[in-house]
């Protein structure tokens, strides 16, 4: 099989069109037609359908496509590798964190990674734990830093827990709560800046309201990542729910209560599939030992 038809065959799937295709990869149509009847011939089925003015991909047409997406993938870090191999410790490392850990961790990493590797990149991408994970099968990034999920293991991915962390109620310094015995009663009557539903911290809090016979929190404001809570919260009497470390500037203050507060763990991971590239490995190796320092301060 010719690597190139795996290229051209996975812009066909993407863009039902055989000109439009062609004109996105630079090659003539009929080129695109030769790929198709050399796969057709290859694995002796039909993998596609004419559908109006465009195409449709079969049964076997779709499994192709998606053993084709893994297998691209796999291309990719083959290329990445063998480059990094040939010209040492450069590339680029693809991360996606939460916001408490781009704040408070990666600083200290980014300056180890000046002293020891200063030719490698990295990249950060900062979101909520569902969106990370889905970039991470997908391969839009190497790997995330993030919490641990309470769902069972993805086989997709390969996790290690390597930090510890208390998620707590967190309010401005101001406000009518803070020096108060708070209830649960109390937290259900406020107005909040909370994360997407779909975020485990979020569903836990909801989880810990509705367990109590209340409502969950009111999100009056729902911010993807979290980072914009902050100066929200400055100017209101809202409420949030984040990491302990987002307190160490002094803006906010927690609102104590030991129903509200999750203890969690970090993990690292990373795609099972395929290769860990050196530089992807070293990043790790120096993000466990930095961490451990962390945890131990």
């Amino acid at each position: 099989m010719d690597i190139r038809d795996i290229r051209y065959f996975l812009k066909i799937a993407e863009l039902c069109h055989l000109s439009r295709a062609a004109d996105d990869l630079g090659v003539t149509q009929p080129a695109l037609t030769k790929c198709v009847a050399r796969l057709e011939d290859d694995f002796g089925v039909k993998l596609l359908n004419r559908s109006g003015r465009g195409i449709a991909l079969t049964e076997a047409g779709q499994v192709l496509r998606d053993r084709f997406l893994l297998l691209d993938q796999d291309l990719s870090d083959i290329r990445k590798e063998v480059s990094e191999l040939r010209s040492g410790l450069t590339g680029m490392v693809r991360i996606g964190c939460s916001a408490s850990i781009a704040n408070y961790v990666l600083p200290k990493i980014c300056k180890r990674v000046r002293e020891t590797a200063p030719a490698l990149q990295l990249t950060v991408r900062v979101a909520m734990d569902d969106a990370l994970r889905d970039d991470l099968r997908a391969g839009v990034i190497d790997m995330t830093i993030s919490p641990e999920r309470a769902t069972p293991a993805d086989e997709a991915l390969v996790s290690r827990v390597l930090l510890s962390d208390a998620v707590v109620v967190v309010a401005h310094r101001g406000h009518p709560l803070v020096g108060q015995n708070v209830t649960l009663q109390d937290l259900a009557e406020q107005a909040w800046v909370l994360p997407m539903p779909t975020v485990s911290t979020r569903r836990w809090l909801d989880e810990v309201f509705r367990k109590a016979g209340l409502p969950p929190p009111f999100a009056a404001v729902t911010a993807a990542p979290l980072v914009s809570a902050p100066p929200i919260m400055a100017q209101t009497d809202m409420l949030s729910f984040m990491s302990r470390r987002n307190l160490i500037s002094g803006e906010l203050v927690e609102i104590p209560n030991q129903q509200t507060t999750l203890q969690r763990n970090f993990e690292v991971s990373h795609r099972a599939r395929g290769f860990l590239a050196p530089s992807l490995r070293f990043f790790i190796a120096l993000l466990e030992r930095e961490l451990a320092n962390v945890a131990s301060a």
